[in-house]
């Protein structure tokens, strides 16, 4: 079965470093349907990049309360991915149930970006100071000057909004800032002396980062020596006298350097046989995954046969005088549906008076198309069932089309009642017998609870 995992549509599909704020948003699907997280037992995001897998971050099921079927959100902590380099992701999620470990998507993982943010980029330093900073700077600069002979020097007196707001008169040699204009009081006017801003720093190194990676594998008979043969870029299958896989991870960076990386692994040995396990069978029926496999085999194709009690052998009776005395009904093996569309049918040989297959609905009895007297046929009724037709649809039978006074005889096979508008061949009810297919699937489920069946 193709597992997917899709971004909503309103989802982002990146984040920057150190950016923990931000949701994804997911869809999990199975064969195109989406899935029911709500069952799950436990919910895992895993990432990785082109090395391999790197974290992990659980997802609560009581955070998928308010969300759609098959939907969850991540919002990823700094144990996901503080630290990571801006790059490409990939992501996975397992979802663990009763049935086992599923993993979406099932092919290549889902892309994301982590990003660069400000931080990241290299840049000239800029100092920025308070203009009572500055004052005590200048003055403190002014004190380590030789003294001379008087003169008339700058003394800044303050910080101003705009030139308007200029005293109108000062001393000679008074300052104000002016946003970050400096203005100086000279022969009686206000001078704008220019902007002040220190020289441009000197530009910072480029920095260093990883162009590429490149992973590579060796067996060898060590477990604490790093192999010193040919690598392989494929995995290489341990052998007795070579048990141990080597992985190599080569970082390649953009000043040409390079830094490797080992990981060491052994193939564990094969585990002892485990206890025959024990069926509960009240466990059993009760259990989600096998009734959810009941309701598949009930609802599984078109053309189940929803009555009970019927057969496909040809049965003659009489009934007394009337519309349908003495003639069979059959019941629905479980209440029909509203708002549904369903088709019934039946082979009918009446002798004396036209026949039809027929149920009763809130308006009456609703009949099928008519089988001639003397002749004989199929009868078909399509019909979609109000809620208040299901509550009195409770069995189907045959009937004549107009009241006759005399005794009169039919005979009969095949009773039917399906879901859609199509009329096929005569099949009991499941509940009625066991498919070698029911079988297999009845079987599947008891294993994967845990249970055996010969």
């Amino acid at each position: 079965m193709a597992k997917t995992l899709e971004f909503t549509t309103k989802s982002p599909r990146q984040i920057k470093q150190g950016d923990t704020e931000t949701t994804f948003t997911f869809i999990c699907k199975n064969d195109g349907s989406v899935v029911d997280l709500t069952k799950a037992t436990n919910i895992t995001a895993k990432i990785g990049n082109a090395s391999g897998y790197l974290r992990s971050q659980s997802i609560t099921i009581t955070s998928l309360a308010g969300l759609s079927t098959g939907w969850f959100n991540l919002n990823p902590m700094p144990t996901l991915i503080a630290g990571l380099p801006a790059g490409d992701y990939q992501l996975e999620v397992w979802v663990a149930d009763q049935a086992g470990t599923s993993i979406y998507p099932s092919d290549t993982p889902l892309s994301f970006t982590i990003t660069n943010n400000i931080e990241s980029e290299s840049g000239a330093s800029i100092t920025t100071i308070t203009f009572d900073d500055f004052v005590e700077a200048m003055h403190k600069a002014a004190s380590t000057i030789a003294k001379g002979d008087p003169g008339e020097g700058l003394d800044i007196k303050g910080q101003v909004t705009s030139v308007s707001t200029l005293p109108t008169t000062a001393n000679e040699g008074d300052g104000y800032l002016v946003n970050e204009e400096l203005y100086v009081y000279t022969s009686g006017v206000w001078k704008d002396c220019g902007t002040i801003q220190g020289p441009q720093g000197i530009q910072g190194k480029t920095g260093t980062g990883i162009s590429s990676t490149t992973i590579q594998y060796q067996i060898s008979n060590s477990a604490t020596t790093s192999p010193t043969g040919t690598w392989s870029d494929s995995i290489v299958a341990t052998t007795t006298a070579n048990p141990y896989l080597w992985m190599k991870a080569t970082l390649n960076y953009t000043d040409n350097t390079t830094k490797d990386f080992y990981l060491v692994s052994q193939k564990g040995d094969k585990g002892d046989k485990g206890d025959t396990g024990t069926v509960d069978n009240a466990g059993l029926t009760t259990a989600p995954a096998f009734v959810e496999l009941k309701t598949q085999v009930d609802n599984s194709a078109v053309g189940t046969n929803l009555l009970i009690g019927t057969n496909n052998t040809l049965t003659t009776v009489t009934n007394a005088t009337g519309w349908a005395t003495g003639l069979p009904g059959y019941p629905t093996a479980d209440t029909l549906e509203a708002n549904k569309t369903y088709t019934l049918s039946c082979y009918l040989e009446p002798a004396t008076h036209d026949a039809a297959a027929c149920i009763y609905t809130e308006n009456g009895t609703a009949f099928g198309t008519t089988v001639a007297a003397g002749s004989k046929g199929i009868s078909t009724l399509t019909i979609v069932l109000s809620q208040e037709d299901v509550k009195k649809a409770s069995n189907c039978w045959i009937s004549f089309t107009s009241l006759q006074t005399d005794n009169s005889t039919v005979s009969y096979k095949g009773f039917k009642l399906e879901k859609g508008n199509v009329a096929t061949d005569w099949c009991p009810n499941p509940s009625e017998i066991l498919t070698q297919s029911d079988y297999s699937k009845i079987k599947a489920a008891i294993v994967a609870l845990g249970g055996s069946l010969s």
